[in-house]
């Protein structure tokens, strides 16, 4: 009888003890199933070509802002998509069940989803320098961009990254604006900039059917800095545009994408293109958003599998063809002192808009200076890939920036211009902390105070 107590009591002991290893199974093969299941949507051959041929020569550690800024064996591109690689190997193959006799199916561990989540969302921008310098062509950021969809699949992703998706995905826009706010606030901007403008009944015009230019704004810019959104309506103004905003949407911002919910992501995108439909404006230009733009100009065409039948610019593309075509004029040294640009990492190196930047700020300044390397192979600002709207990350973009601070310094710039609302909002983060002494500006800002009026042409 005791033996057999003793034996139940044994049996009652191990049950309880294997519930939780059962539970953390059962949790484990979950995850692994959402995992499988993203990795199936968003494995493409070119990713999985990159992961397969690294030579491990350590050129990307030098292209990376993060390993330059720390110098940290563990930054270099080609280590930190080794751990995704490691997972794939240990956990994923092209069978669904893989038979108990060839191989012991192991229970994902959290460490490593952790570790994984780290290098994706914190240790990555995703900015893609690492790709013009690798021999083999591998982009980091495109293979992390995989690990945060699968991690996305399974609720990993950062607190700054979720609430922003979901209010925009039910709102419209990612702080949550309602249309009345935004046309009541750009009525009132109207209403301030009519005596700068000297036009009497000054009006913005929104929702005007057949417009050229749809113009959408940041939503951040409307709420918070309305002064902001002044620059490009001058500019637009006094190139005689014909030009609109929405009151359907106001919001080029797409943190989904730095998420890793491509269905997310194209809802949100959706929207912008509706936008334009709804009115049958002829283009969409964009606020300085550099995700923004990479997002619905180049993005949203590779998820809908064909191009856009209308032009999508940024607001500095637009600007360079207005200077170009006469359509505005500027004078020249209006601001004063060297200047220097920083290039967005999905404007210019991932979106292409290299040129147009530089020869506005030559039409600007005769004191513009290039930082070295500047363009496609310019160094991230250590703000992109979601780290700006996290708080959590605060400390880490200023760390990472410092690449940024040095080459910014070299130039002997005293204000540095750019084309992106958050580069230039971690720009100015580095120049407080790193005690710079220099301006951040945006270039369409500094367009804007350039503008020579109308009745001043000859």
């Amino acid at each position: 009888m005791e033996d057999e107590l003793e034996n139940g009591g044994h049996f009652e002991e191990t049950a309880i003890k294997e519930k939780p290893a059962e539970t953390h199974r059962q949790n484990s093969d979950r995850q692994i199933e959402q995992m499988r299941i993203s990795l199936k949507a968003n494995l493409s051959a070119q990713v999985l070509f990159m992961m397969n041929t690294c030579i491990h020569c350590g050129i990307c550690a030098d292209a990376c802002h993060y390993y330059c800024s720390t110098k940290d064996p563990d930054l270099i591109p080609a280590v930190k998509f080794e751990r995704l690689s490691a997972i794939l190997e240990k956990h994923f193959t092209r069978f669904k069940f893989r038979p108990s006799f060839l191989t012991k199916r192991e229970p994902l561990d959290d460490r490593q989803i952790t570790k994984l989540f780290k290098t994706a969302y914190e240790d990555c921008t995703l900015c893609g320098k690492c790709a013009l310098s690798c021999p083999m062509g591998i982009n980091t950021g495109e293979i992390l961009h995989l690990a945060r969809a699968m991690l996305c699949s399974i609720g990993r992703q950062p607190s700054g990254l979720t609430s922003p998706v979901q209010t925009a995905c039910e709102v419209g826009n990612y702080l949550g604006l309602s249309t009345d706010d935004f046309v009541e606030t750009i009525e009132w901007i109207a209403e301030e900039m009519e005596d700068e403008l000297g036009v009497e009944n000054f009006s913005i015009p929104i929702d005007k059917e057949g417009a050229q230019v749809l113009y959408i704004p940041h939503p951040l810019e409307v709420r918070d800095l309305p002064f902001l959104v002044m620059y490009p309506v001058s500019i637009l103004h006094a190139a005689g545009e014909d030009y609109t905003l929405s009151s359907y949407d106001f919001d080029p911002v797409n943190y989904a994408y730095y998420q890793g919910s491509k269905d997310n992501m194209m809802r949100i995108t959706q929207r912008v293109l509706d936008a334009r439909e709804k009115i049958n404006a002829k283009s969409i230009v964009l606020a300085p958003c550099g995700h923004g733009y990479r997002v619905i100009r180049w993005e949203s065409e590779k998820y809908l599998g064909k191009r856009h039948a209308f032009p999508v610019l940024t607001i500095v593309e637009l600007i360079d063809r207005y200077i170009k075509t006469g359509r505005i004029k500027l004078q020249k040294d209006a601001v004063e002192g060297p200047i220097t640009y920083h290039d967005p990492c999905n404007i210019a190196r991932r979106g292409g808009v290299v040129q147009p930047p530089r020869d506005i700020l030559n039409a600007l300044s005769s004191q513009f200076v290039e930082m070295q390397p500047h363009g496609a192979l310019n160094y991230c600002c250590g703000g992109g890939g979601g780290l700006g709207a996290s708080t959590d990350y605060a400390q880490k973009r200023i760390e990472m920036g410092k690449t940024k601070v040095e080459q910014i310094r070299r130039t002997g710039a005293k204000i540095v211009a750019t084309g992106c609302f958050n580069c230039m909002t971690q720009i100015r983060d580095l120049i407080k902390a790193y005690d710079m002494g220099i301006e951040v500006k945006s270039i369409v800002e500094i367009v804007a105070s350039s503008l020579i009026p109308k009745s001043s042409n000859s």
